[in-house]
């Protein structure tokens, strides 16, 4: 590697990968980091000002009009100024349909005296974890080893958990002298088994339930939902909910039934 311009060798007994979506370092040791394009959201957030918001309200806005296959937010972030941002499939990013065009659009209509102070852009897999997140010497955690919220694109809390058990691992192994694939493979069982990796899954087949919905089924399943009043909001509340509330669409929702199970 280099280190400020200067060739440098730098040694290990266990490399913990955390370099982000692209997994660079995985893809060289070997491991298959591929995310097909549809499951690669295309994201862009503008972080504005002067804007007319509910600063108590975080607002999510659905449909293949406003955000093909992902959504568009506002997360406040005081009075008249909030995160405005969205994420789109891959596949649906195009010429004059990509992620930032959709977002100016919105803002444009919504927002259009408001101001703009930071923008940033980048990916977000919403795909399933990688099939293993250790080899001989390395380790994968975060956006790396593809543990993003497959239904919310959120990510922080899944780092942080498969780091420190990461951390605890290495250590162990370290301390013991070997640093093997077989010897490291706790971490990747552990996550799994975790309830993090249950709701990945489980989040994961909700997610391409709601993919393959449109706008009219979307605003069906929306609308039947709007007066509810959860004591503690969860996806598996959400969808009891619409399960419930929707008795005509039993047969077509039975993919979201069978996600809780």
């Amino acid at each position: 590697m280099l280190s400020v311009g200067t060739p440098a060798d730098i040694r290990a007994d266990v490399v913990i990968a955390a370099d982000g979506t692209e997994a660079q370092f995985a893809r060289r040791a070997g491991l298959d980091t591929t995310v097909p394009l549809r499951e690669m959201m295309s994201c862009a957030q503008y972080l504005m000002t002067d804007i007319d918001i509910d600063a108590g309200s975080t607002d999510f806005y659905l449909g293949n009009d406003v955000a093909p296959e992902g959504y568009l937010w506002i997360f406040p972030k005081g009075e008249r100024t909030a995160n405005v941002g969205i994420g789109i499939s891959g596949r649906k990013s195009r010429d004059g349909t990509r992620a930032k065009d959709y977002l100016d659009r919105f803002v444009a209509k919504n927002f259009p005296d408001g101001k703009t102070i930071e923008c940033i852009a980048g990916g977000v897999p919403v795909c399933r974890p990688l099939p293993c997140t250790v080899g001989d010497g390395l380790m994968v955690i975060g956006d790396a080893a593809r543990v993003v919220d497959p239904l919310t694109g959120g990510g922080i809390g899944n780092a942080m958990f498969t780091g420190r058990l990461a951390a605890q691992v290495a250590s162990e192994c370290i301390s013991a002298g070997n640093c093997s694939k077989e010897a490291l493979i706790p971490y990747d069982a552990g996550w799994r088994a975790s309830r993090m990796g249950v709701l990945l899954e489980r989040n994961y087949r909700v997610k391409e339930y709601f993919v393959t919905l449109d706008d009219r089924r979307l605003n069906t399943l929306a609308e039947s939902i709007a007066n509810i009043s959860l004591k503690e909001f969860s996806v598996s509340a959400l969808i009891k909910e619409l399960i419930k509330r929707n008795p005509k669409m039993l047969l077509e929702l039975k993919a979201l039934k069978d996600a809780l199970s």
